[in-house]
């Protein structure tokens, strides 16, 4: 009987514990290039990929994708002035990586990418500011930092930062001298506080990703906002009146993030 009631312990309420620990962010802000925007949450990629199929046919550009806690979310706008979108979805890595060598090689950009259900899916376009896309790999953090000091000496700049199955992935593009800074914390109470300093010292955050234990921020100066903010909720179903009223303030979402 007792291990009876342990198990519907574990049963009932393991979930809800794992629920208030996980976290939605989405990061705004105003004066982007983009306008009409929209995002669509479905609980399996193939559905993902038929609504952005979809999206694609009304003349929307696919600007992000999440997943996280059984949903994915594809984050869609107009006039981002990407060509020749398409997506990929692969099983392995390394059958990732040969795809992203060969669309590198055509022309195209990795707008976003995410790994989710077994799978690793990329949002490839031809996208006139970025040239000469590449990536870099790491097994632990402190390493890609250090390979990303020395990219940045080379005139890269960081797109995104992702860690999936025990690795820390970077894209970058080159032609740029935007000056970046990155920033981690292991609890976000902590990396509130950093955001808020890289604020005050005219850094805009334009990537957030959460890896390994730590919340990973990329800051970048001279971006073209006028302000930015974010929300934060345990619950997805909160955010949609949060996101709303961002809109109706005059900012757009740049990004969707998840993590614990």
């Amino acid at each position: 009987m007792k291990k009876f009631i342990y198990l519907l312990f574990i049963a009932i309420l393991l979930p809800m514990f794992l629920h208030a620990g996980h976290k939605w962010v989405v990061t705004y802000a105003k004066d982007t290039p983009y306008r009409s925007q929209g995002y669509v949450v479905t609980p399996k990629w193939s559905e993902l990929a038929y609504e952005i199929q979809k999206r694609w046919d009304q003349g929307y550009d696919v600007i992000g994708i999440t997943q996280g806690y059984t949903k994915w979310v594809a984050l869609y706008a107009k006039n981002r002035d990407l060509k020749q979108q398409s997506y990929v979805a692969r099983r392995y890595w390394d059958e990732f990586q040969e795809v992203m060598k060969k669309k590198f090689k055509e022309g195209y950009a990795l707008g976003d990418f995410e790994y989710g259900n077994g799978k690793y899916v990329g949002i490839f376009a031809k996208d006139k500011k970025i040239k000469s896309s590449t990536y870099i790999v790491a097994d632990y953090f402190d390493e890609l930092r250090n390979k990303i000091k020395k990219a940045w000496r080379k005139e890269y700049a960081v797109d995104a930062i992702r860690y999936y199955e025990g690795r820390w992935i970077a894209l970058l593009h080159k032609g740029t001298t935007t000056e970046q800074s990155l920033s981690s914390a292991r609890s976000w109470s902590a990396f509130h506080r950093l955001l808020k300093q890289q604020w005050a010292n005219g850094y805009y955050l334009t990537d957030l990703h959460f890896g390994f234990d730590k919340w990973v921020g990329l800051f970048t100066k001279k971006v073209a906002y006028s302000g930015q903010a974010y929300d934060l909720s345990n619950r997805w179903g909160d955010l949609h009146s949060l996101i709303q009223k961002r809109w109706n303030q005059g900012y757009q979402v740049i990004q969707i993030s998840e993590g614990w």
